[in-house]
């Protein structure tokens, strides 16, 4: 017996974090501004959240000057301003000072227990915030499989992996790291992904529950 319902919320879910990885692992491009514009205009048709709606808008003017996007994106997630001490975007930094820190090894762990030797190769650290949001696609994506297979128990197993990498990995640091992100980049784009980070990662814990995914994305 499958589960179709369960099974698309949980795909839909693993879509959404697919996407967000890319956003925080992918320096904006025209080609890549094209087709996240395609994907937002999917939400066209229903009531959006205020951060996609804030994104829509943002992703439609860096279209127009994506050069502007890219460097704000590269000051700050990629390079990062380390004479004013800016917090970089990996967990250990964040909530240790430091990097490699003591939240690598453990989210390193945690992926390999999972059977994930590498989730996102592009990223520099493991506890890269785009390499722990594909962490949770990957969850998530396990999940929709279970639910289609009828797996239930696995299915279970699944969602308490989410909810560990949520409250133990992402909820610590993220949102925190995502709203000073918001406030110190001078650009819509980045502060746009930084807003539908925070909110995604903030809600999810009840959207496992009532399963009412911020975004659809692509993988």
């Amino acid at each position: 017996m499958s589960y179709p319902e369960e099974a698309n919320q949980a795909g839909q879910r693993s879509k959404g974090y697919w996407l967000l990885s890319r956003l925080f692992l992918e320096v904006p491009t025209v080609a890549s501004l094209a087709e996240l514009q395609g994907i937002l205009a999917g939400e066209a048709g229903a009531e959006v959240p205020e951060e996609v709606a804030f994104l829509r808008r943002a992703v439609a003017e860096a279209a127009a000057g994506p050069e502007a996007a890219a460097v704000v994106f590269t000051r700050h997630l990629v390079l990062g301003d380390r004479q004013q001490g800016e917090q970089l975007p990996y967990e250990a930094h964040v909530r240790e000072g430091k990097l490699p820190g003591e939240a690598t090894r453990r989210i390193a762990e945690r992926m390999t227990a999972a059977g994930y030797g590498s989730v996102a190769p592009e990223a520099p650290s493991p506890d890269h915030i785009g390499s722990e949001l594909r962490f949770m696609a990957l969850l998530c994506h396990a999940e929709h499989k279970a639910w289609l297979e009828g797996k239930q128990g696995m299915a279970a197993d699944c969602r308490r992996s989410q909810r560990q990498v949520l409250t133990e990995h992402l909820l610590p640091w993220v949102p925190r790291y995502c709203q000073g992100l918001f406030q110190r980049a001078a650009n819509g784009y980045v502060q746009g992904i930084a807003q539908l980070a925070a909110a995604t990662v903030s809600e999810d814990l009840a959207a496992l529950d009532l399963q009412a995914p911020r975004l659809r994305g692509r993988a």
